[in-house]
C-alpha cells in the first residue's frame, strides 16, 4: 500500500491533501494517538481495534475502513456516524465482475493481506474526500 500512497501523492489533484501514514497505532501514545484522528479530515484504515479512536474525531469526519471482510464493523453504525455528522464508508473485496475498475474495493491474498490498485485507492480517497 505505501507504494499506492506514494505514487497517489505526486498526483496533481491531491497536491493539498496530507497523507499521514501511522504503520502500527501501538506505537504511539494515546495522546498521539487522539491527536491523530482530531487533526483528520477523514481516516482511512484497516478495520481493527484503533477505529476505537473515532472518539476524538471532530464532527463531519469521514471514515473508510478497509479490509477482505464483507462485515461492517461496529464504527459503521450509522447512528454513531450520525451522532459525530460523519460518514463511513466500507471498502472490501473485489468482485469478479469489476473488471472496469469502477468500484473501489482490495484485491485479497487471505483474509489479513490485501492490495489496491491505484484507480481503487483514487476512487476511494476521491470518495472519503466528497463530503
Amino acid at each position: 500500500m505505501e507504494a499506492i500512497i506514494t505514487e497517489a501523492k505526486s498526483l496533481d489533484k491531491y497536491k493539498d491533501v496530507t497523507f499521514v501514514v501511522v504503520k502500527d497505532f501501538d506505537d504511539l501514545s494515546v495522546a498521539h494517538q487522539a491527536r491523530t484522528f482530531n487533526e483528520a479530515d477523514a481516516v482511512v484504515m484497516v478495520h481493527g481495534q484503533h477505529m476505537a479512536n473515532a472518539i476524538y474525531a471532530v464532527d463531519g469526519t469521514s471514515f473508510v475502513g478497509v479490509g477482505c471482510s464483507g462485515t461492517v464493523p461496529l464504527i459503521g453504525n450509522p447512528r454513531f456516524m450520525e451522532l459525530m455528522d460523519s460518514s463511513y464508508k466500507h471498502v472490501s473485496k473485489c468482485k469478479e465482475d469489476n473488471e472496469d475498475e469502477t468500484e473501489a474495493c482490495t484485491v485479497c491474498q487471505d483474509d489479513d493481506h490485501f492490495t489496491m490498485t491505484l484507480l481503487a485507492f483514487e476512487k476511494m480517497i476521491d470518495d472519503a474526500m466528497a463530503k
